[in-house]
């Protein structure tokens, strides 16, 4: 009887060992989707200060200024402009040009979301939807409100239009060895949740279950071991010979489920290749430092960091040398700021970093010490190769009482400082 209990509790020890494999295999394809998905969107954000700061530029600047923001990456299906809720501008063009001049708040599937845009200065996720020009995307809308006499007043939007297949081809949840996956554009248990991928059979086989958040959306990412779950019950019958290796087996499988949530926080909060905070963690810490801010008196800057150059590093060189130069250049970010301070990969070649300052002058010193981390040729590998940033900063409070506010002001200085370089 004792061995066929220890049979009975060894069983429900690898069946949560084996669901917690399925679980960090579907951790590692959330964090995919979810990365990709923040990283490609948060291009909004660039296009919200630009238009911001000159309502009245023409085609031909926006052209040039969404061609540098896109550098040809075969995710982003375009970038566009509304003003009002009117296609003004889009990028790439020649594939674009019926959407121009299209009243986006007529289309039934997406007006919703152009509405919720007009209200509020955070960024709506909504999709896939069929678009105006053709073909299928996910969509992530930011309002644009330029200061006027009376503060803040609705212009317009800025939207990032991505290829979802894209994405999830790069993310494996297509080909997975071990898993079947089911990706749904609804949060749990919602009746009207769209199927992205997948097969809804998945539902009814007690699947793990875990949330992709983006910006005002939720998706579901479900899976569940291919051939289903092992049932494991010839060990309750076969306890009396195993008996002795019953307590080995349950440190192992108390072990793993340790290790494996050690893993799953690190892959959820920080970025693989450089090991620093990713965006996720960036957002949380940036809001507990303007708290702590406001609660002492402080002040916080806040820089956004651009590689020049990057991609002619990746294009000459490979990708193995521009991974090179965004580790080093995160290395030595790191070594030259104080360890209280915080500095974030927030995707491709971009960087954040937050920073407790006394006063405005604060700003400059932090600047100076990140552009100093440049001063030094690079190891690529095959070569050494010099390197350059354009830094963009701003302070919280005096900035904006909003960090969302502040953080654009200073990607838009970071993007006045890269043109001017040019």
């Amino acid at each position: 009887m004792l061995f066929l209990l220890a049979g009975l509790s060894q069983t429900g020890r690898l069946r949560q060992y084996e669901r917690s494999a399925v679980l960090l295999g579907a951790s590692t394809v959330r964090v995919a989707i979810e990365g990709s998905l923040n990283e490609h969107i948060s291009l909004e954000r660039g296009i919200v200060a630009f238009v911001a700061s000159d309502t009245g530029l023409d085609s031909e600047v926006y052209d040039r200024y969404a061609r540098a923001l896109a550098m040809d990456d075969p995710i982003i299906i375009n970038l566009a402009v509304l003003e009002g809720t009117v296609i003004k501008f889009v990028y790439p063009y020649d594939q674009n040009t019926n959407a121009i001049g299209k009243d986006l708040a007529t289309v039934p599937d997406q007006a919703a979301a152009i509405v919720r845009a007009m209200t509020t200065r955070d960024p709506i996720v909504s999709g896939p939807h069929e678009l105006v020009q053709g073909g299928y995307g996910v969509i992530s809308r930011m309002g644009i409100f330029p200061i006027g006499p009376s503060g803040p007043e609705y212009w317009g939007q800025a939207s990032v239009v991505v290829d979802v297949n894209e994405i999830l081809r790069r993310s494996g949840v297509a080909e997975h060895d071990a898993l079947s996956f089911l990706l749904c554009a609804g949060a749990e248990g919602a009746t009207d949740a769209a199927t992205i991928f997948g097969d809804r059979a998945v539902l009814g086989q007690d699947p793990v279950v875990l949330d992709i958040r983006l910006p005002g959306a939720t998706w579901t990412l479900a899976a569940v071991p291919k051939g289903g779950w092992k049932s494991f019950g010839w060990l309750t019958f076969g306890g009396a010979w195993i008996g002795a290796v019953i307590g080995l087996l349950a440190g192992f499988a108390l072990f793993s489920l340790i290790t494996t949530r050690g893993a799953l926080k690190e892959l959820a909060y920080h970025d693989q290749l450089t090991n620093l905070p990713n965006r996720t963690l960036f957002w949380d810490r940036l809001h507990v430092e303007a708290a702590r801010a406001e609660r002492d008196g402080q002040r916080v800057c806040v820089c956004m960091v651009d590689l020049d150059g990057f991609k002619a590093v990746n294009d000459d060189l490979g990708h193995e040398s521009g991974d090179r130069l965004l580790k080093q250049a995160a290395a030595r970010m790191s070594e030259a700021l104080r360890r209280s301070d915080t500095v974030a990969r927030l995707g491709g070649d971009e960087f954040a970093v937050i920073a407790q300052v006394d006063s405005p002058s604060g700003v400059d010193e932090v600047t100076a010490r990140i552009k100093g981390c440049f001063a030094e040729p690079f190891d690529l590998g095959s070569v050494k190769r010099a390197s350059s940033a354009s830094i963009g900063g701003a302070l919280y409070p005096d900035d904006g009482t909003d960090v969302e506010a502040v953080l654009a002001k200073a990607d838009h200085r970071m993007y006045a400082r890269k043109h001017a370089a040019r």
